[in-house]
């Protein structure tokens, strides 16, 4: 199993439209690509930071579905809102493998 991990932190008043872009997100991702993402808000530490979580079976898995919602304008367009509600610092993203 690999685990996706991408760290976020708003910025400053930005938290409720963070709020739903995850739930947009979520649906994009079970609707087009049956995949669940599960989002966490941090309740200590720095304030705004968020975590979305997406496991696969394998590496490969993940490799498709970047290249796939690279190319989808819908995505990208979930993206571009992201960028003005989240600090250009803040994106921090790791992969786990299960041991």
């Amino acid at each position: 199993m690999t685990r996706y991990v991408v760290e976020f932190r708003t910025n400053p008043g930005e938290g409720d439209k963070a709020m739903g872009l995850f739930r947009q997100m979520k649906e994009y991702f079970q609707s087009n690509h049956q995949k669940t993402l599960e989002v966490y808000y941090q309740a200590f530490g720095a304030p705004g930071t968020f975590q979305a979580v997406m496991d696969f079976d394998s590496l490969a898995q993940l490799e498709t579905l970047a290249a796939a919602i690279r190319r989808d304008p819908a995505y990208q367009r979930m993206s571009d809102e992201a960028r003005q509600a989240f600090t250009a610092d803040s994106f921090t993203t790791s992969v786990y493998y299960r041991v």
